[in-house]
């Protein structure tokens, strides 16, 4: 006979963000919900006059991206880790960008939650950290195999500072957080599936907390060229604020961004016991493969996902209230995801409000999931939804979604849908309820 288990509940009770539009929540929020961008020309590679005769780049290579400007990671631990050592300030020399932001974004999520490991509280045994990266730290590889070349040695941080883990091992080192300590590589849909790994091992009761979410620093040359050899980033705009237009007829590739999104989920009575304060309930999840092609989306993969992170959540299509999905921007991914929603959701005014996060923020790859879901948790709880950006003339092929187009919606907002799709097929969805 089977055993049957009683699923527990799982709440979101702390939240971290570094985005190109600010170095925490409340920054970034801010900018969002006032229409802003964070995409711009890059400037960490110096002038880009030099980088094209350098590297000899064509006239069409896309040189704008979301970066995070003005980070210091030195500056961040001092204001955000109370008893803060010169051990602390040491690691960083450990750390690849990618492995900060995610450092910097849980440091405030976990002040945001109030938890500390060292009161006896939480048990630090059954608290984990699942970080997600799709590609870990190309900066670093770059930096170091160029040295090699030129027949320097390199630097002995380079695996620490390199492996997609180290986002996570960093964290719970730190912290001492003795749960589950793990990365999730899956492409763009890495933070969304360390969130709902995170989700399901709660439910089971095998942790009471988790810090999760996704992180990524990977505008590199290299990187870059990559991406743009798939034909995948814009590579024509008037301006770098207008280039991201998820399902306009004028779009034509998502623009690279960089930083962390990070989650604090908890067991709903471990939170009521501690008095902790609950932005939403995470009530569903489902990953699919769409076992189709490395780099085309099939439609298939995602109503599968969303249909089985609806039925998780023991909800209906009617139910939800919004939309956050994928939607980066890419003339084939748009169309299909749209397709997709029309499958489930159905068409007109009256379904769900669609939005759009990647037309201020940029597409930041494995760190997008963690961004996207708070985006939507903070829709839940404050009531408000982000506008789509430089959607102006709506692909014909992407018609009959209720978007939020042009200013800040306000409206009640109870439950949110969030995709995350990656290369290779991979599929993620994340459903979140208001808590009352």
């Amino acid at each position: 006979m089977r055993k049957t288990i009683e699923l527990k509940r799982v709440v979101v009770t702390g939240l971290g963000m570094i985005t190109s539009l600010g170095l925490d929540v409340k920054s970034t929020w801010e900018a969002m919900i006032a229409g802003k961008s964070g995409i711009d020309y890059i400037t960490q590679w110096g002038d880009l006059e030099d980088i094209k005769e350098k590297f000899n780049l064509s006239k069409d290579f896309p040189l704008i991206a979301g970066e995070v400007k003005q980070f210091d990671l030195k500056e961040i631990i001092k204001q955000r880790k109370p008893g803060f050592t010169k051990e602390d300030l040491k690691q960083i020399k450990y750390m690849d960008a990618f492995i900060q932001y995610s450092y910097a974004a849980t440091l405030e999520a976990i002040a945001d939650a109030n938890v500390n490991l060292d009161d006896g509280e939480v048990d630090p045994y059954r608290v984990g950290v699942i970080i997600g990266s799709g590609l870990g730290g190309p900066k670093t590889w770059e930096n170091e195999f160029s040295r090699f070349l030129k027949g320097k040695k390199v630097s002995p941080f380079l695996i620490p500072r390199l492996i997609p883990n180290l986002a996570a091992g960093n964290v719970s080192i730190s912290f001492k957080a003795r749960g589950a300590n793990a990365c999730l590589a899956t492409a763009c849909a890495s933070g969304a599936h360390a969130i709902g790994e995170a989700f399901e091992r709660i439910q089971l009761g095998k942790e009471d907390a988790f810090a999760c979410g996704g992180t990524e620093a990977a505008i590199t040359p290299l990187t870059v060229a990559g991406f743009h050899a798939l034909k995948a980033l814009s590579s024509s705009y008037q301006t770098p604020q207008s280039a991201s237009r998820p399902f306009d007829i004028h779009r034509n590739g998502f623009i690279m961004a960089d930083g962390s999104g990070i989650l604090i989920l908890e067991e709903l009575d471990h939170a009521k016991a501690r008095g902790a304060k609950i932005y939403a309930e995470l009530i569903g999840f489902a990953m699919t493969g769409d076992a189709s092609h490395i780099t085309d989306p099939d439609m298939d993969g995602a109503i599968r996902c969303i249909k089985l992170a609806l039925e998780d959540a023991q909800i209906k299509p009617e139910d939800v209230d919004l939309i956050n999905p994928h939607a980066t921007s890419t003339p084939k991914g748009d169309i299909n995801e749209a397709n997709a929603l029309k499958k489930v959701f159905g068409v007109g005014k009256e379904r769900p409000f669609v939005t759009a996060n990647k037309s201020q923020l940029g597409h930041s790859l494995g760190a997008i999931g963690g961004i996207e879901a708070i985006s939507s948790i903070l829709s839940v709880y404050n009531n408000q939804i982000p506008p789509i950006l430089n959607l102006e003339q709506v692909d014909q092929e992407c018609e009959g979604l209720n978007y939020v187009m042009g200013q800040t919606k306000a409206v009640d907002v109870n439950i949110v849908l969030s995709n995350s799709f990656g290369f290779g097929g991979t599929n993620a969805t994340l459903i979140f309820r208001k808590y009352l």
